[in-house]
């Protein structure tokens, strides 16, 4: 299959290099002219991934929109707020293909799905839109560590798609939960900034576990209310993210809450992680969407008030230890 890639960040490059170990051949996209030149020349991309692996020399580089139209399939791997301005650029390239989500998180403003605006800004029928979720950590998976995800949506092309983007150390298998993938994808983020506030205030594992059953019901409550699968929550697009995500110092959303731990305010803690950190800029669309379908998220508004200077860790603990009590 020939795979076109939006996006060579951390988690674009590593599923770009993911898909031609898989036996594809694969052609990224990045506005970086540096990084497309190294990726081209010699097969690393060391401003996402350092140290960054020998990429494969099946997979190639470009910094022209319309290059991607040789694809067969077109994945998105832009950060979700980047989504509706970078998209557009691509709409020519991606007619006609299905369109494959690495995004986690909401859109600011309208709380949609990323395969909600990937639907409104190529034109991609439904049927096209998938969505790719589980415990991914670039970082490792650059290192070939045993990794498995789930490739959601409602057309019948993703048993296929699964198939092809399975590499001998990434199993992916096909779902229809199109929508409990991505609520588990961008929610596993909000939850990883209060574990990580957590550890950066001195608690250890028996906190980070009430933490932990407090996301997970939240999360499937809302989940299911926005039409999501309650076995997603078992899969490794469920319980697997949320896992990961929010006890690893790997995550950006678990940094930039341990500096919050700390005592650092949301911007200045947000400015010393490298990357984006979607959890941030997700809790405003999950409160929005906790609103509109009556589905309390106390640990999502308890983050939401540290973040405002409104309260501290020690007060998020005690709403959501009273929750759960």
């Amino acid at each position: 299959m020939k795979v076109a890639v939006i996006g060579c960040g951390a988690w674009g490059t590593c599923f770009a290099k993911i898909c031609a170990d898989a036996g594809n051949e694969v052609l990224a996209w990045s506005r970086e002219e540096g990084a497309v030149e190294e990726i081209n020349s010699r097969h690393t991309n060391s401003a996402y991934l350092d140290p960054s692996p020998i990429l494969p020399s099946s997979l190639r580089a470009t910094s022209r929109p319309k290059d991607l139209a040789w694809g067969d399939v077109v994945i998105s791997a832009l950060p979700c707020q980047a989504l509706r301005s970078a998209l557009p650029a691509f709409r020519e390239a991606a007619s006609g293909k299905p369109v494959v989500s690495l995004t986690k998180g909401m859109e600011s403003g309208t709380a949609k799905l990323p395969s909600q605006v990937i639907e409104e800004c190529l034109g991609t029928d439904l049927g096209q839109v998938f969505a790719l979720g589980g415990p991914n950590l670039a970082a490792l998976l650059a290192k070939e560590e045993p990794a498995a995800a789930v490739l959601a949506g409602k057309g019948e092309g993703r048993e296929a798609l699964a198939r092809a983007f399975s590499a001998p150390y990434f199993a992916v298998s096909p779902s229809e939960d199109l929508e409990g993938v991505q609520v588990w994808g961008a929610l596993k983020n909000v939850a990883a900034i209060a574990c990580g506030m957590a550890a950066g205030a001195g608690y250890g594992e028996n906190t980070a576990a009430v933490l932990l059953a407090a996301a997970l019901s939240e999360i499937e409550a809302l989940s299911l209310k926005l039409g999501g699968r309650a076995e997603t929550m078992q899969s490794p697009a469920g319980v697997g993210d949320l896992v990961c995500t929010a006890s690893s110092h790997l995550s950006r959303n678990f940094s930039l809450g341990y500096r919050m731990g700390l005592g650092v305010d949301v911007e200045a803690a947000a400015k010393g992680v490298r990357g984006v950190t979607e959890g941030k800029d997700t809790i405003a669309s999950a409160l929005l969407l906790s609103e509109k379908y009556a589905s309390p998220m106390p640990l999502a508004r308890g983050i939401e008030e540290v973040m405002k200077g409104e309260g501290d860790f020690s007060s998020l603990f005690s709403e959501i230890s009273k929750e759960g009590s």
